[in-house]
């Protein structure tokens, strides 16, 4: 979900509450027993001229202190648009690896494509 803030120009999308599309609750005052949900994100990053996938406590090395710790990768690209990025992507799976992603927009046929979190209209 586009979360209404941008990086380098370009919107951030942000991982939602797969159980009712709501927001992660990233400031819980008491987290003595109950841990606080950090969602991932699908962001723009100048500094490689790519589109990644990262998550803020998710690093493919404790040495890792880059500005773009990605997980996944696009080619690089100047486009703005995140659907339009062209070419395969690499994924890091303890290794990096060459891998394709296909990023539509989310529409749906009945209900259950989109997990039953919501109506489809």
């Amino acid at each position: 979900n586009q979360d209404g803030t941008s990086n380098d120009g370009r919107p951030v999308y942000v991982e939602q509450n797969k159980f009712d599309g709501t927001s992660f609750d990233t400031a819980s005052p008491d987290t003595g027993n109950m841990s606080v949900k950090i969602p991932a994100k699908i962001q723009y990053c100048k500094s490689i001229r790519a589109w990644v996938f990262l998550h803020e406590y998710i690093r493919k090395s404790t040495r890792d202190d880059s500005e773009c710790p990605w997980l996944l990768r696009s080619e690089e690209t100047e486009v703005y648009d995140i659907e339009e990025v062209q070419g395969p992507w690499q994924v890091w799976a303890g290794v990096i690896r060459k891998t394709d992603v296909e990023i539509l927009c989310n529409e749906c046929n009945d209900d259950a494509d989109c997990n039953l979190n919501g109506v489809c209209k």
